[in-house]
């Protein structure tokens, strides 16, 4: 297994920077996602750490060794694609052991080894067909276990699942995060797919027009988003984002969303670094804007605006003054458009950003 070491690392095709000052340490036997939007820079980072692109400038380091000047065939990582890139005319046995043969591993050995990994990937059965008679998933598996084989210090994996469809992709994120634990292998996973990233990641790094936005484990990047970009990303429903205005001092404020005509009441420290009159804005999930049929305290008066059933729940929209916040409830609660509900916000979930900026300001931990 290795550590993997990214130091102001900088990539232009032409003239443009497709990565910006990348700094990044991928701890012995860490499982980390890459997460962000097509075009940010993951792919081709990624790309960078497997020797299949060059850097412009920045040291790359494996166990501590710079490799950036290293061929990608020196490196010993294994790179999984998104296309399976199975030789067809070769049956499973015969692609996965095919990186042993390039090696001049002994007969013996390469047969112990392919069939070690096929029992990993629970596709011993299926060691004598070709890769037209598989599956999907079956496929994704053998190109897996072709990386596997010869036990690289890393794994490195661009979207390998992304071509399935969604019962699938859910089966091989399960065998994925399963094999990470089994093999304990430093592994590196590029995605788009936040639900992915969650579920795989020990932490997770958020990328954005090639800069490096946060690094986190899942819980953090959720609960604690360090800018606008990473709260309105990483979750779904995304997180609301409203523009609000705050005034008074002392124990609570009046956060007043959208111009509306009241606001809500929020201690004081929730502001963390801001301080009333600054142009703010509310970031805060669906699940911290509560509805309800009776007033209370604080609440606002509202009318619903659209319904989004999902089964488990709803997702309903309420208008607050000039902005609408999407509220999760349980299935049913609001009949239909136009209905009259009571919001509050959720003061202990609340996150603020400057708005010039769009950084976190950190209210409360």
């Amino acid at each position: 297994m290795a550590q993997i070491e990214l130091r102001n690392v900088q990539k232009f095709f032409g003239a443009v920077q497709v990565i910006k000052d990348m700094n990044l340490t991928i701890e012995d036997g860490e499982f980390v996602v890459m997460l962000g939007q097509s075009g940010c820079g993951k792919t081709t980072t990624l790309r960078a750490i497997a020797g299949l692109e060059t850097v412009t400038s920045g040291e790359i380091l494996i166990d501590g060794k710079e490799v950036q000047n290293e061929k990608a065939a020196d490196r010993d990582i294994a790179f999984v694609f998104q296309s399976f890139s199975l030789y067809p005319h070769m049956t499973v046995y015969e692609n996965i052991a095919f990186p042993l043969r390039a090696v001049g591993m002994s007969n013996s050995e390469r047969d112990k080894a392919v069939k070690e990994v096929a029992e990993i990937l629970r596709i011993p059965n299926l060691l004598k067909r070709r890769p037209s008679a598989l599956s999907g998933g079956d496929m994704q598996r053998v190109a897996i276990g072709r990386a596997l084989v010869r036990r690289p210090k890393a794994l490195l994996m661009d979207e390998p699942i992304g071509a399935l469809d969604a019962k699938l992709r859910e089966e091989m994120r399960a065998e994925i995060k399963r094999l990470h634990i089994s093999r304990g292998s430093t592994s590196v996973y590029v995605t788009h797919d936040q639900i992915e990233a969650m579920s795989l990641a020990d932490r997770i790094v958020i990328m954005h027009d090639g800069v490096l936005q946060q690094i986190g484990a899942p819980e953090e990047v959720y609960l604690k988003p360090a800018n606008l970009f990473v709260a309105q990303f990483v979750g779904s429903p995304v997180m609301n984002v409203a523009d609000v205005s705050v005034s008074g001092n002392g124990g609570d404020v009046s956060v007043v969303v959208g111009k509306a005509d009241a606001g809500f009441a929020f201690p004081q420290s929730t502001l963390g670094n801001a301080k009333a009159g600054h142009e703010l804005s509310l970031g805060i999930r669906p699940e911290a804007v509560l509805l309800s049929h009776d007033k209370s305290d604080g609440a606002i008066e509202v009318k619903s605006t659209n319904i989004e059933p999902l089964g488990s729940h709803d997702i309903v929209d309420v208008q607050i003054g000039s902005e609408v916040l999407r509220a999760r409830t349980e299935s049913g609660f609001v009949s239909g458009e136009g209905q009259t509900v009571w919001v509050n916000l959720d003061p202990t979930q609340a996150h603020f950003f400057d708005r010039a900026s769009g950084l976190s300001l950190r209210g409360h931990e």
